[in-house]
């Protein structure tokens, strides 16, 4: 094992040099071994899906720098830096199409690993109950389907070719919290060598995670377990 991540004096501003420039996140540092599973806790506008979206070069740095597997993002070929990551952003899509298409997204991916894909993500079960009843089609942006069966189809895709780093920002929060928890167990048990970064505003999503970075205001006001911010950072508290 060894650090996969790290993020170095980081931080960004919208705008910069405008009336309207907002610092997004100040001098965050912190590192992420191989296999962890961390979690990201803020409130709205903290900097959260920022720090996600810097991880992989969907926008530059301003100032520090980010490391992964021991090479600065920006050294990478973008196309190379992302087929590491598996990711679910709170505005993704679901496409007019079938259920595996959508998990499939054009990759070569056989239907043993989408069937696969879709058990670890909660979702294999009501995607019968849907092929059955309805077909497989699944309307433009998901019109057809719940919230949290949306977003496990999200997460199905995410999962589908076992990225290196996977980022799940917000994504399990129009789960219950029985279903959330059977998610977690399963990215626990069978995907211990990828690097799990969970983005969340309700605690129990990250309690369990071997870390959990803890922002406000584009801030890093915490960084640790469950039990030392509990006694140590007054705003996770």
């Amino acid at each position: 094992m060894g650090s996969i991540i790290k993020v170095d004096h980081l931080s960004y501003v919208y705008n910069p040099g405008m009336p309207n420039a907002v610092t997004a996140l100040d001098d965050v540092s912190f590192e992420v071994e191989e296999g962890d599973f961390v979690g990201i806790i803020g409130a709205t506008g903290s900097g959260k899906t920022t720090l996600a979206s810097l991880l992989m070069r969907l926008v530059d740095v301003d100032e520090g720098r980010i490391l992964v597997a021991g090479k600065d993002v920006r050294n990478y070929e973008k196309r190379a830096l992302r087929e590491k990551f598996g990711v679910v952003f709170q505005n993704d899509t679901i496409f007019e199409d079938s259920i595996y298409e959508n998990v499939r997204m054009g990759r070569n991916l056989g239907r043993e690993e989408l069937e696969q894909a879709l058990m670890y993500a909660q979702a294999d079960e009501f995607a019968r109950e849907k092929i059955e009843t309805e077909g497989e089609m699944l309307d433009i942006r998901g019109a057809n389907l719940s919230g949290g069966q949306k977003q496990r189809v999200l997460i199905a895709r995410a999962l589908a070719a076992r990225p290196e780093i996977l980022i799940l920002d917000d994504s399990s929060s129009a789960l219950d919290y029985r279903t959330d928890a059977r998610l977690r167990k399963q990215l626990r048990e069978h995907f211990q060598d990828t690097t799990t970064i969970m983005i969340a505003q309700r605690v129990s999503s990250v309690m369990h995670a071997d870390h959990i970075l803890v922002l406000e205001d584009g801030e890093m006001i915490g960084y640790g377990r469950h039990e030392d911010l509990l006694a140590g950072c007054q705003v996770y508290r």
